[in-house]
């Protein structure tokens, strides 16, 4: 039962971050231009998630929930994998 509800909270903070992403559409470009400027530091994770916080509306605290680190991890492999398109 604590494993499904955490998934709910997991999955409820998920939604609230894409609901947010819908709402604001710049967002989604500035999260993303973001992530391009650091994919490939060696702290990556650590910087894209400062990042974030600091220059959006878009808040990730400090001590990343299990919904952040997904978050950042898809929003890294988004990147990644634009670059090989190219």
């Amino acid at each position: 039962m604590a494993s499904e509800l955490n998934q709910q909270r997991i999955i409820d903070e998920f939604l609230r971050c894409f609901r947010k992403m819908l709402m604001e559409p710049e967002l989604a470009a500035e999260i993303v231009r973001i992530a391009k400027e650091h994919i490939n530091d060696t702290d990556a994770y650590q910087k894209i998630a400062e990042e974030v916080s600091a220059q959006t509306t878009l808040k990730i605290p400090e001590e990343h929930s299990e919904a952040d680190k997904m978050f950042i991890n898809l929003l890294m492999d988004v990147v990644k994998g634009d670059s090989l398109l190219y």
